[in-house]
C-alpha cells in the first residue's frame, strides 16, 4: 500500500515535471525561430489589437505563457488524479489478497468478523471502481482519441519537415518534435498501465481465496468465499468510453495503427516524388 502510494506521488512529480520542461523547450524553440521569421506569438492565433509592437508584444508572449503553464497544469493535474485513484485501489486489493491468504491463522470468532470484512470491502472497492467508470469513461475516450490523433499528426508533420528541409531542419526542431511525441506516448502508456494493474490485482483477489486453504473451514465458511470467487471472475476494467479496455494491447493496437498510418504516408510521398 505505501509502495503505491509513493509511487503515485513520484508519478505526479514526474508528470508535472515533463509537462512543464514540454513549455520550456517549445519556449526556447518558439524564441530561436524569431531570429529567422521575425516576432512570432508562443501560439498561433488573431489578435484584435496590434500585437507586434511593443510593449504589447511582450506582454501578449508572456500572458500566453502563464496560460499555457496554467492550462498543462490542470490537464495534467486531471491525468495524475485519476492514475492515484487507481492505484489506491489497486493497493486495497493487494491488501485484501493478503488477508485472504492468512484468513485461516485467526480464531473462529476473528475469523467472522474478518470474513465479513473482506466481503465488505470488496464490494465497496467494486462499486467505487464502477463510480470512477461512469465518471470518467467518456473523458477517457476523449483523451484515447486525442493523444491517438495527436500522435499520427506530429509523425505526419515530422516527416513533412524533414523530408522538405533534410538536413537544415533545426535541431531544436527535431528535438521539440521527439520530445512532444514522447510526452503523448508517456501520457497513454500512463492509463494503459494503471488500467493492466488494476486489472491484474482484480484478478489475483480470486487467486488468494483458492489459496487460503480453504478446505480447514467448515462447509458454510468455505461457501463464503464463492462470492469473492465468483466477483473476481469479472474482473476490474478502466474502459474508454465502454468501447475498450486500457491496458498494455490497447497500448500496442495504437502504436501499430499510428505507424501504419505513417508508412501510408511515407509511401505515398515517394511515389508522387
Amino acid at each position: 500500500m505505501m509502495k503505491l502510494a509513493k509511487f503515485s506521488r513520484i508519478l505526479a512529480t514526474r508528470a508535472t515535471e515533463i509537462s512543464y520542461a514540454l513549455i520550456a523547450v517549445y519556449i526556447v524553440k518558439r524564441c530561436l525561430s524569431m531570429r529567422t521569421e521575425g516576432r512570432l506569438p508562443f501560439i498561433a492565433s488573431h489578435f484584435p489589437y496590434d500585437f507586434l509592437s511593443s510593449p504589447m508584444f511582450e506582454l501578449t508572449f508572456i500572458l500566453q505563457v502563464i496560460g499555457a503553464v496554467y492550462f498543462t497544469t490542470a490537464y495534467t493535474s486531471v491525468d495524475t488524479f485519476l492514475t492515484m485513484l487507481i492505484l489506491h485501489v489497486c493497493g486495497q486489493l493487494s491488501r485484501l489478497q493478503d488477508n485472504l491468504i492468512n484468513l485461516n491463522s485467526t480464531s473462529r470468532e476473528e475469523f467472522k468478523k474478518k470474513l465479513g470484512y473482506i466481503v465488505r470491502r470488496h464490494d465497496h472497492l467494486n462499486r467505487f471502481v464502477d463510480t470512477i467508470e461512469d465518471q470518467f469513461n467518456i473523458m477517457l475516450l476523449l483523451q484515447m482519441l486525442g493523444c491517438t490523433l495527436q500522435l499520427c499528426m506530429e509523425c505526419f508533420q515530422g516527416l513533412m519537415l524533414m523530408a522538405g528541409e533534410g538536413e537544415k531542419m533545426p535541431l531544436i526542431e527535431m528535438f521539440f518534435f521527439a520530445f512532444y511525441v514522447f510526452y503523448v506516448l508517456l501520457q497513454l502508456y500512463l492509463y494503459c498501465y494503471v488500467g493492466e494493474k488494476l486489472w491484474t490485482e482484480s484478478t489475483e483477489v480470486a487467486r488468494a481465496a483458492y489459496e487460503c486453504k480453504w478446505y480447514d473451514f467448515l462447509p458454510h465458511e468455505a461457501k463464503s468465499l464463492i462470492l469473492i470467487i465468483h466477483r473476481s471472475r469479472s474482473p476490474l476494467r478502466l474502459t474508454a468510453g465502454k468501447f475498450c479496455t486500457f491496458n498494455h494491447e490497447l497500448y500496442s493496437s495504437v502504436l501499430k495503427t499510428s505507424m501504419g498510418y505513417l508508412s501510408v504516408l511515407r509511401t505515398t510521398m515517394i511515389k508522387d516524388e
